[in-house]
């Protein structure tokens, strides 16, 4: 009976040999895929929504992901307000990765002028694919409680926009 067992358990392991090397095999996957689409994110134009004491509204200019504005203020409380506009009008959908800090401009010379901006969240405003569109609201004010003064009426910026695809 002993003897049995044994060659019972030796039959065993060497069955379970064969069947572990038949399913421990390299399985090769062989094949070609094809992905398409047109990336065309970029900043289509700048609209002035409001101003109330800037002397002179330089138009602002704009590049495919970066906009770039320079009012000269007349007074404290100056104030001028914009619309960026993105629009996507490749196939693939996006969504905003990064948008300028603007801590550092604001703290430059003069820092009674600050720029603002709302509208659009970093890592989460997303844009559709084919047409669609965001819109930055971007303001610049002359502290209201900051001394009026002859020099130093502007401060220009530069707020730059990323988009990544959305996942």
């Amino acid at each position: 009976m002993r003897n049995k067992l044994i060659v019972a358990a030796v039959v065993l392991v060497g069955l379970a040999s064969v069947a572990y090397a038949a399913y421990s095999q390299v399985l090769n996957v062989n094949g070609t895929g094809t992905a398409s689409g047109s990336w065309a994110v970029k900043i289509t134009g700048i609209t002035l929504v409001s101003s109330t004491g800037v002397t002179e509204n330089a138009v602002p200019s704009f590049t495919d992901t970066s906009a770039t504005f320079d009012d000269n203020l007349a007074y404290p409380g100056a104030t001028a307000q914009y619309d960026v506009t993105v629009t996507n009008s490749g196939t693939i959908p996006a969504i905003l990765s990064s948008l300028t800090d603007l801590t550092t401009i604001n703290s430059a010379a003069p820092a009674y002028i600050t720029y603002a901006t709302s509208g659009l969240t970093a890592g989460t405003t997303t844009i559709a694919a084919n047409g669609g569109t965001n819109v930055l609201h971007v303001t610049v004010t002359w502290d209201s409680t900051s001394s009026p003064t002859t020099t130093g009426t502007s401060k220009a910026a530069t707020i730059a926009l990323n988009y990544d695809q959305n996942p």
